[in-house]
């Protein structure tokens, strides 16, 4: 006997935006360990034939980092963890929930904790900060997708349990799994970044709009090949994200009822600086208010756009209230976009993005 389907039905792009409790991004921090890993460490690799110029054409990327060989994933996200919670005002025993998030975290091959090689993000972040009264999760499967991804289930969980305070913290040691016969080597690198959200005391909603999308039809664009390394379709991935991170970033901004001119600081998803411009042409962004790091951090996947808001945050660019605007796009494909505050929103009329200093990291799409 066949089983009665419903039919499809689209989702609404208007309407209230994000339901459930209002929420605020209350702190952030990062941290790129090691010293700085420039382009000339791959001029002598065999069998690349790759130099700055050729790096810098193709990925924008002049320098990146990976976690030192001492190191596991869990030490930068415990730092990055630690400056969050310190920009919030908090303390760890003040977390209610830890959502870890990780493309490149693998059991056995690339653990995150040098004490267990099944662990993922978490509960190792949770043991270091000795945050015990936190309960621990992962998001895992979206990649670079992973800090949006991550934000939703935070604010889910906020808005349907006891808890007050969502950490989220995302971190990447792309080096054991990088294959360095193949130039795409040339454009990951290491780090961890993190977010704190917490119930909003005044009412006003840190997320204005969300739009998350997956099609599984992709899925085999980014894969672990038999030696434990990755193995990226890098065609397939050029060609395809483009229209799919506009689609999902216009749909986010059709959801707040927000345009362009209503964004203080947009920060793409830094996959390499082609993609951002293919992005940036599509959807006009304003080269004044577009945030990049791509050039001294490489494609950071979950890392990417938490680790470029804090860097922005910390030097001052971004200011508390400041309306940004972010997309990603990770394997599966995985696609979002969100708009959201650093910080409780600024009250303010349509169209008037808030006078912000020049970005002083000096990176234009």
């Amino acid at each position: 006997m066949k089983t009665p389907t419903r039919p499809r039905t689209e989702r609404p792009a208007s309407g209230p935006a994000v339901p459930g409790a209002p929420v605020v991004l209350a702190g952030v921090g990062h941290d790129f360990p090691g010293e700085p890993v420039g382009n000339d460490y791959f001029e002598n690799l065999p069998g690349l034939d790759v130099d700055d110029a050729w790096i810098r054409r193709h990925t924008g990327v002049a320098t990146r980092h990976w976690v030192p060989e001492d190191q596991r994933p869990v030490d930068p996200a415990e730092r990055a963890a630690r400056q969050a919670l310190r920009d919030a005002g908090l303390e760890p025993g003040d977390v209610d929930v830890i959502i870890g998030t990780s493309a490149t975290a693998r059991p056995r091959v690339n653990p995150t904790s040098p004490g267990n090689r099944y662990m993922d993000v978490a509960l190792p972040v949770q043991r270091r900060l000795h945050a015990v009264n936190a309960f621990c999760l992962d998001v895992t499967g979206v990649a670079c997708a992973g800090f949006l991804n991550a934000s939703a289930v935070a604010k889910g969980l906020l808005a349907t349990t006891s808890t007050r305070t969502a950490l989220v913290v995302c971190t990447e040691n792309p080096r054991p799994i990088l294959n360095f016969s193949y130039r795409n080597c040339v454009l990951f690198g290491g780090g961890a970044a993190a977010g704190v959200w917490r119930v909003s005391e005044d009412g006003t909603d840190g997320i204005q709009a969300l739009a998350l999308h997956s099609d599984a039809s992709y899925y085999d664009a980014f894969d672990i090949d038999d030696q434990d390394k990755m193995v990226m379709k890098g065609k397939v991935v050029g060609d395809t994200a483009p229209p799919l991170l506009r689609k999902v970033t216009d749909e986010a901004l059709t959801r707040a009822g927000l345009g362009l001119d209503d964004i203080d600081w947009v920060i793409p998803h830094q996959g390499n600086i082609n993609l951002i411009r293919d992005v940036a042409g599509l959807l006009g962004l304003p080269e004044d208010r577009t945030l990049l790091n791509i050039g001294r951090r490489g494609n950071t996947s979950s890392v990417s756009v938490p680790g470029c808001l804090s860097e922005y945050v910390h030097d001052g660019t971004v200011r508390r209230g400041d309306r940004l605007l972010s997309m990603a796009i990770g394997r599966g494909f995985s696609t979002g976009a969100m708009v959201f505050s650093y910080g409780s929103p600024r009250h303010r009329t349509r169209g008037t993005a808030a006078p912000a200093p020049q970005p002083s990291g000096g990176e234009h799409p």
